[in-house]
């Protein structure tokens, strides 16, 4: 192992916790462990990532994770996973672009990693889970969707919904458990099975979505009339 490399690591990652280091030197130091793709460096930049994503460190969880996946590849994966399902408040698009693109280049691989996670205690690695798992989808995903339909976290069921888009046009209980989220106590759920209706169009899902126009909450009230606008003639028949 270089040790040149690894004090430059060690300063970045120190340099990074630091909200008034300058930020050309950060820059600096990331080229010079961009550049060097060692990877015996490994084991510390995966170290250094769960640590900034504790500390909700965004920007060092973003600049740590494109040197991982520079470095380790598709074996970064499970590393990134576990960052990005710490919600952090930002848009999370570089890390977001990084895992779909590592788990589409090899769902086999992908997927034996996330159906696990699907189950997991935590219910951030059962939602990144789910999300992941609709870039590599596959038949067999629609039963653990509807059984997750009813996970009590109300993350992981908005990411359901979202999730069984996919499936509406193959598998009729895809449209069935939407149907149903369509009552989920959770607004942001209810929302997020009407964006999932309306992209599947299906007519017979008209009266439940419908119902909603005189939902108690005003979000939710707004997104029965987008849902309605996919359908043709604007649900209107």
């Amino acid at each position: 192992m270089d040790e040149t490399v690894v004090a430059d690591l060690e300063a970045l990652a120190t340099g990074l916790a630091d909200p008034d280091a300058d930020l050309d030197a950060l820059d600096v130091l990331e080229a010079r462990v961009l550049a060097a793709r060692d990877a015996a460096l490994v084991p510390a930049l995966e170290a250094h990532l769960a640590a900034a994503a504790e500390a909700r460190g965004w920007y060092a969880r973003a600049v740590l994770a494109r040197i991982l996946v520079r470095t380790a590849g598709r074996a970064a994966l499970p590393a990134l996973l576990r960052a990005h399902a710490r919600d952090l408040g930002d848009d999370q698009d570089s890390l977001t672009t990084e895992l779909t693109c590592l788990a589409e280049e090899d769902p086999a691989s992908a997927r034996a990693l996330l159906l696990p996670w699907s189950l997991d205690p935590d219910p951030e690695l059962r939602r990144t889970a789910f999300w992941l798992l609709d870039h590599v989808r596959h038949a067999s995903d629609v039963e653990r969707l509807v059984r997750a339909a009813a996970d009590p976290d109300e993350g992981v069921r908005r990411t359901v919904a979202g999730a069984l888009t996919g499936h509406c046009g193959t598998d009729p209980r895809a449209v069935v458990v939407l149907t149903g989220l369509l009552s989920d106590a959770s607004p942001r759920v209810r929302i997020s099975a009407l964006s999932s209706l309306g992209f599947a169009r299906r007519p017979e899902t008209l009266p439940a979505i419908r119902r909603l126009a005189d939902d108690a909450d005003e979000t939710v009230r707004r997104w029965v009339t987008i849902a309605l606008a996919r359908f043709p003639a604007g649900g209107v028949n």
